[in-house]
């Protein structure tokens, strides 16, 4: 080509240096280039072996190069094949139905700013779970003065008219006590005391974090006022509420309030005060609605704001509040004998069979690291040659070791191949370790009888960087130690394997930092004797420091129960439901002896419970009974429990962390903050003295952090951002308006969560709510899944959809097995034969729920949960989470009772797999990857590559086969996944499902269609094209594009189809959102197309369509919680208790389907 010199020599220039700088996978040179120029590049780069293509058209042609290994853009636009069943559908309906103008303008991405932003979308919200509109009234006198002794002995009396004259003289009021110094129940009392005293009309709204909190506060203080609660006093939680026209105080839960206050700035003209309960507990919502409170003080100068907490760092809330004053109440608090772990296990005696085996073989250990030594003598030579020279003579004396502690084959052909593998090193010898771990049920942390060390270790003494990122991948542990107590990352920085060591470390902190906090180091601590070290030593070794030890705080409850004349109740902290459960389980195991000398009433006590079972928990006990209470966080500050004798402290709470980069979010189990410990503690010295007993050591303890992480800081913020919009003053930015948080975010975090509500068309380009964003705003799950829903109703397949998406929204549907080797079971291998051939992991979820819900129907949900390592909690939640969505949608109307829109005409195309695809898609997206046959990999927009993760179907073959026959082998091009992960440099999908070319094309992406949608090949300069001089098949004259990343090549014809389809199916899903009307008989015959045509190219892909897809739940009631076991003479051992229903909400009748 006939270039100019100086334009070649620059060209060359950022060519080499783009070569040369390994961090550059890409370059983009400008627009500016013409034609010849860019052919130019595009020779320079394939010179190289780099990959370049040009985009766009006209002024806005812009070539990018880049490295084969490095980016991930395509070489080759992918290809979509219409059938000709599919082609003659669409060519049918767009004869009869042509593509109008309305529904091309629909489709037109917005040139401006709508000048009517939808100003009236906060009156039309339809979201449940607000208070009422109500006007200020003079509070009646008190019914009933019975309880004015008991409510004058309460510290906080001394202080009430000082805390009524500072909420009177100040418009924000900080108020700290201990929990039981009577603040919650009080000080509303005092206000209204006062407004009756002085006649003036007052309206008081009181939140709490918690739906127990706002009910049984509610009726304690309707109690002391000797009325029924819904009169003077009243409650409103999501789907249940108790207020009339006349209730002055109403305590709700934090959601709620912040719903009310979305509802329009003329609620808060009708309220006088707002009361904040537990703000130190920093919830999101708490700390969010701080904010909108903050901003609204300066309109309306006559509302008072009070705060209130147990262990609130009041100046730092004051600060926030133009320092406004501070009022501390004095507790009443008994003393609290505390016990820590190094007590509980000599006070039980607890000696488990794993720690008496092990007390055994401390001799042996050092036999180990001895054996350790020989075996890394030539370790520190720092010669590879010498490492395996003196490492093989090792394996002729160990590798035919018969002292193998097991009697199994697997184990002991296990110990020969790590003795091989650390010895010479090589491909073969991993993978003979690799197999063992796979197909032969050798743990992944095996760790080698004479040594102690695992695979992991071997692989990174090795620096066998695709090995370690294999076993990290299948769940190898990185806090494993050899007897030398050397750690695979110990051994990696040993031998300088610094890729290794930074793939260990990017592993550990992605997946161990929410499970562990700072090391303990028992040898070094001096408050501890040497037979407690022993013993500490000895525990932390049989004991996942990560889980909660059931059987140890049976035997601490046995002891108790037992030996103790105390017959206070007991009062157990545990992380989540399924603790609760497990503990139950081994306590019922154990009725018998336990239940010998006195009666034991067991309770369980957590958030999604049904308020009526959550109320048995403040009853007291008969004579010759002990409750015991099993229960959340919940109990820490929102509740007094006046006869808890007893805390026991697992020291572990559930928490959901997220990562904006990966936008990867997970709920863990995480060590609690000092401070969350001294709560718990104070749950013991209410009315008496009592004692703790914390199930972790001392160090432990000291290593907690000071106070727990702020909630808005660790979760995504889509949700919030949507709430900004209804909330924030005009013009103001949703970054800068969560900029004002009393702990604001990252802008990066903010910003993130922004862009991503943009790529679903929640937000439009100006950052203002879409049709879409009002009704996400809704919705009691994430915006994501809130599309999802709204896909599925329009093509009329909810029920299927609706399971899938609280599946996906509660995580936790399997169990974490406890042993590696149930680990690896519970993989691809266990969940296959749910997915029915149709390469999903989403099929798997949907079909898990189902065979639950029929095995609980014939009463072996146990045994279905065992065999299948399914988290029974987990499904009892879900189904609970289901009515809740279920009333949500009726309540927006996309759902009517009977008629054209009832549960039944929604589920019309349930049973079509391909189908629910489409709406899964249309909520999943940009989550998508396409296979890259060419080189035999996955890519995403993000990542040049990536890996199925092992526990998906996909991965059918349980790992054996290489990745590149693994992703040959898929039967389309696209998968679309539920989150990405990353381990050092490898990525992973997981729960993915397989999609049809057609379904991306017409579903995924955004509703506004590009002006440069489609292009023809043939012209020069094209859309899409990858060179200037491009060679394309005869039948792949077009390019579709869906977006930058998503594009297709196929005929003129298939093109022209697949867009026109997509405007038909876009065109129709805006006119939905705006009324919620039933379809008419064009757009039914559009929905009937669609399905025919999805339909048609899933069975050209060889994709069978999986029956009872749309199999309607049965008639049952969520069981979420066990609410009372009686131990008593007239109960059986295994303990007949109630069902229970979490929120069911269907229009009050708990028999409807769910």
């Amino acid at each position: 080509p006939k270039v100019g010199e100086a334009v070649r020599i620059a060209i060359e220039v950022t060519i080499k240096k783009f070569i040369t700088n390994e961090d550059l996978k890409e370059w983009e040179y400008p627009s500016s280039l013409t034609a010849v120029e860019r052919a130019y590049v595009h020779m320079e780069a394939r010179k190289y072996g780099l990959k370049s293509k040009s985009r766009g058209k006209g002024s806005s042609r812009y070539l990018t190069i880049y490295k084969r290994d490095g980016s991930a853009i395509m070489q080759k636009d992918a290809t979509m094949n219409l059938t000709s069943t599919s082609r003659t559908l669409l060519l049918s309906l767009l004869s009869k139905h042509p593509v109008t103008t309305r529904e091309r303008q629909d489709c037109l991405p917005p040139v401006e700013r709508c000048k009517d932003v939808y100003q009236d979308g906060k009156e039309n919200s339809r979201a449940l779970g607000r208070l009422c509109s109500g006007s200020p009234q003079v509070p009646p006198p008190a019914s009933s003065k019975a309880l004015a002794q008991f409510r004058a002995s309460l510290p906080i009396y001394a202080l009430s008219e000082n805390i009524v004259q500072t909420i009177n003289e100040s418009q924000v009021t900080i108020i700290s006590g201990l929990t039981g110094c009577g603040k919650t129940t009080q000080v509303p009392q005092y206000i209204m005391e006062w407004h009756e005293r002085s006649g003036r009309p007052c309206r008081i709204i009181c939140s709490q974090p918690r739906r127990i909190s706002a009910v049984s506060v509610s009726e304690r203080v309707a109690i002391e006022r000797g009325e029924k609660v819904g009169q003077t006093v009243g409650y409103q939680i999501r789907l249940e509420g108790k207020v009339t026209p006349y209730t002055v105080l109403m305590y709700c839960t934090s959601g709620v309030l912040l719903r009310t206050l979305m509802s329009g700035e003329s609620m808060l003209a009708s309220v006088t005060h707002i009361i904040v309960d537990e703000v130190h507990e920093r919830d999101r919502l708490t700390d969010f609605t701080l904010i909108v409170l903050r901003e609204a003080l300066t309109k309306f100068r006559s509302l008072r704001l009070v705060l209130m907490s147990a262990t609130l760092d009041a100046s730092h809330y004051s600060a926030y509040f133009n320092n406004c004053p501070i009022i501390t109440v004095p507790g009443k608090q008994f003393e609290v004998t505390e016990f820590y772990l190094e007590d509980i296990l000599k006070q039980t005696g607890y000696m488990s069979s794993e720690m008496e085996k092990l007390r055994k073989q401390l001799d042996k250990r050092k036999e180990q690291a001895a054996a350790l030594d020989r075996w890394t003598h030539a370790v520190t030579k720092g010669s590879d040659a010498e490492f395996t020279a003196t490492s093989t003579k090792t394996v002729a004396q160990n590798g035919n070791n018969n002292n193998c502690p097991s009697n199994n084959t697997g184990h002991k052909e296990m110990d020969v191949a790590l003795s091989e593998a650390w010895a010479y090193g090589t491909e073969n010898h991993f993978f003979q370790v690799l197999y063992l771990i796979q197909s032969e049920n050798v743990p992944v942390d095996y760790q080698h009888s004479e040594t102690g060390v695992t695979a992991l270790m071997v692989a990174a003494a090795r620096g066998t960087l695709e090995v370690v990122e294999r076993l990290l991948s299948l769940g190898a542990s990185v806090t494993a130690r050899a007897s030398n107590d050397y750690t695979a990352l110990d051994w990696a920085k040993l031998l300088n394997r610094q890729e290794i060591s930074d793939t260990i470390e990017s592993y550990t902190l992605t997946f161990e930092q929410n499970t562990t906090c700072t090391p303990v180091e028992i040898a070094s601590d001096k408050r501890l004797s040497e037979a407690d070290k022993e013993l500490l030593e000895v525990y932390h070794s049989t004991v996942n420091d990560n889980r909660v030890d059931y059987k140890l705080i049976v035997a601490l409850i046995s002891s108790i129960h037992l030996e103790s004349n105390n017959r206070g109740a007991i009062l157990v902290f545990l992380p989540g439901y399924e603790d609760i459960i497990n503990l139950k389980e081994l306590l019922l195991n154990d009725v018998g002896r336990l239940s010998h000398k006195t009666k034991m009433i067991l309770l369980m006590l957590h958030s999604n419970m049904q308020t009526s079972d959550q109320r048995l928990v403040f009853k007291p006990a008969p004579l010759n009974a002990r409750k015991i209470i099993l229960s959340t966080n919940i109990a820490e500050t929102s509740l007094t429990l006046d006869d808890v004798h007893y805390v026991i402290d697992s020291g572990k709470v559930k928490e959901k962390s997220y990562n904006a980069v990966t936008g990867v979010s997970q709920l863990s189990t995480v060590w609690i903050s000092k401070s969350c410990a001294i709560q718990r503690k104070g749950r013991a010295g209410r009315t008496q003295s009592g004692v703790c007993y914390r199930m972790y050591s001392t160090i432990r303890f000291d290593a907690m952090p000071a106070n727990p992480v702020p909630e808005i800081l660790r979760t995504p913020l889509q949700e919030l951002c949507l709430f900004s919009k209804q909330l924030a003053p005009p013009n103001t930015s949703i970054v800068d308006f969560l900029s004002r948080a009393i702990e604001p975010p990252s802008s990066v975090v903010s910003r993130s969560a922004v862009s991503l509500l943009k790529t679903i068309d929640a937000l439009d380009t100006w950052e203002d709510l879409t049709d879409l964003g009002h009704h996400l705003v809704d919705f009691p799950v994430e915006p994501r899944y809130g599309k999802m829903l709204i896909y599925a109703v329009v093509l009329k397949c909810l029920d299927p959809v609706l399971t899938i998406v609280c599946c996906l929204s509660y995580r936790e549907v399997f169990c974490v097995p406890a042993s590696a080797n149930d680990r690896k079971r519970s993989c691809a291998i266990e969940r296959a034969k749910f997915a029915n051939g149709s390469f999903s992991d989403h099929m798997v979820l949907l079909r898990i729920f189902q065979n639950w819900q029929e095995a609980r129907k014939q009463g072996r949900e146990r045994q279905f949960c065992a065999q299948n390592l399914v988290n029974g909690a987990a499904m009892e939640m879900i189904m609970g989470t289901r009515a809740q969505v279920l009333a949500q949608l009726r309540a927006s109307g996309f759902i009517k009772s009977k008629g054209p829109l009832d549960i039944k005409y929604v589920n019309t195309n349930s049973d079509n797999w391909a189908v629910v695809k489409a709406a899964l898609i249309g909520g999943l997206y940009p989550n998508i990857a396409r296979v890259d046959r060419e080189h035999g990999v996955l890519r995403t927009v993000k990542e040049h590559k990536v890996q199925v993760h092992t526990t998906s179907v996909l991965n059918e073959s349980g790992g054996t086969l290489s990745k590149q026959n693994l992703v040959e082998r898929l039967p389309t091009d696209w998968v679309m996944f539920e989150e990405l992960t990353r381990v050092g440099r490898l990525c992973h999908i997981r729960t993915a499902t397989i999609v049809s070319p057609i379904t991306v094309a017409v579903f995924a992406g955004p509703s506004k269609i590009p002006f440069d949608a489609l292009s023809d090949s043939h012209l020069e300069g094209s859309a899409g094209s990858d060179s200037e001089e491009e060679d394309v098949g005869p039948d792949q004259t077009a390019t579709l594009k869906v977006d930058d990343w998503a594009t297709f090549r196929t005929d003129s014809e298939a093109a022209q189809l697949a867009l026109q389809l997509r405007v038909k199916w876009h065109s129709l899903l805006s006119k939905k959102l705006r009324s919620n009307k039933i379809l008419t008989y064009t757009e039914e015959t559009i929905i009937t197309a669609i399905v025919r045509v999805l339909s048609a190219e899933e069975q050209f892909l060889g994709l069978t369509q999986p029956p009872g897809v749309g199999k309607r739940p049965y008639l049952m009631i969520p069981d979420l919680m066990s609410g009372r076991i009686d131990f008593s003479d007239n109960s059986s051992a295994d303990g007949n208790v109630s069902s229970v229903s979490a929120d069911s909400g269907l229009a009050g009748n708990r028999k409807k389907n769910v």
